[in-house]
């Protein structure tokens, strides 16, 4: 609305300006020099249309933030010009200062207004820029009046050390401050408590590791590590489950000790040729017994070593349990009355 409002009021402003100023340049060329009905509208519409043009590069220049200075000025200069014709067209039909206000008031009005919304706009480009204008102090109406010449005296040794100040941002070749996000960041972050600026970090990033806010702010001027992060957030490593898959093959026994025997070098399982080869752990637990051993652990590793590869302790103890052991002999003991030593 408040739009609609502003364009609405310069149309009003303009169509009056152009229609006064125009009308009165006709009068003044046509009635009072005899020029051409159809050349004196032409000149007219030449004032109206110089001005009009001198306006639209002067806005051309705020917004790109050059100087409009040279535009503004020919507006002034054709202002005058035309003001000066309004005062001839005045003094025309003896209107005296009044019809002079009347014909000169609507472009004078358009200009003022159209000057007082440049110069918010320069402003805020300047602003933007960095650049900082000289402004009256605030001293309020009964300070100016009450303390009239300090307030002056105040204000214009402020205005000298704005003028003679060093200040790279007042100076026409000096950088342009920085308005990216990272230097308002930088900025925003100056000067705050590191664990508070850790904490502000971590809920814009809650899921962030620590090593990697720490650099994020440190990019931002705010210099911590890792370990200042994860103290500060009191951060604990996620724990890690490995399951292995159970094995396939069969499992060495835990309970049978390395023996001393000697390491099987050569896919032979029975290399010193003392007996058949045997196929089977039954068979080769046969064989076992056969050689005398009978104890079940040692049993299993001499059966793994015939074989070639490991047997489970439960499996040759089976098969010993099921094979008869060879029994040694008894000797008689002698009986009484016999032998030498005994009664008669």
């Amino acid at each position: 609305m408040n739009r609609i409002v502003w364009w609405a009021s310069l149309l009003i402003i303009g169509t009056a300006a152009a229609g006064m100023t125009g009308w009165s340049l006709y009068v003044v060329a046509h009635d009072l020099y005899d020029v051409p009905h159809y050349l004196a509208l032409l000149t007219a519409a030449v004032f109206d249309g110089a001005a009009m043009a001198c306006l639209y590069l002067a806005s051309v220049a705020t917004n790109e933030s050059r100087s409009a200075a040279g535009p503004r000025l020919a507006v002034f200069g054709l202002a005058a010009a035309s003001v000066a014709l309004n005062a001839k067209h005045a003094d025309h039909i003896n209107g005296g200062a009044a019809a002079l206000l009347l014909f000169a008031a609507p472009t004078a009005a358009l200009l003022i207004v159209a000057d007082l919304a440049w110069a918010a706009t320069r402003a805020r480009r300047r602003a933007a820029d960095g650049e900082r204008p000289v402004t009256l102090p605030r001293y309020g109406l009964w300070g100016w009046i009450l303390a009239g010449e300090q307030a002056w005296a105040a204000t214009r040794a402020h205005a000298v050390s704005h003028v003679t100040s060093t200040d790279p941002i007042r100076t026409e070749s000096g950088p342009r401050p920085d308005h990216s996000a990272t230097a308002k960041l930088r900025a925003y972050f100056d000067g705050m408590d590191p664990a508070e600026a850790i904490r502000v970090a971590h809920s814009a990033k809650p899921d962030v590791r620590p090593d990697d806010l720490a650099a994020e702010l440190v990019s931002y001027g705010v210099h911590v590590s890792a370990v200042q992060v994860a103290l500060v957030l009191g951060y604990r490593p996620p724990q890690v489950r490995i399951e292995r898959p159970a094995p396939s093959g069969p499992v060495p026994d835990p309970v049978l000790p390395p023996r001393g025997d000697k390491a099987l070098t050569s896919p032979d399982p029975d290399p010193d040729r003392s007996g058949p080869v045997p196929a089977t752990v039954r068979d080769a637990t046969e064989l076992v017994v056969a050689r005398g051993i009978y104890d079940e652990l040692d049993a299993t590793a001499e059966v793994s070593r015939l074989l070639g590869r490991t047997v489970r302790q439960d499996t040759v103890g089976r098969y010993l349990r099921d094979m008869p052991k060879p029994t040694s002999p008894v000797p008689s003991s002698p009986e009484v009355g016999q032998g030498g030593g005994g009664y008669n």
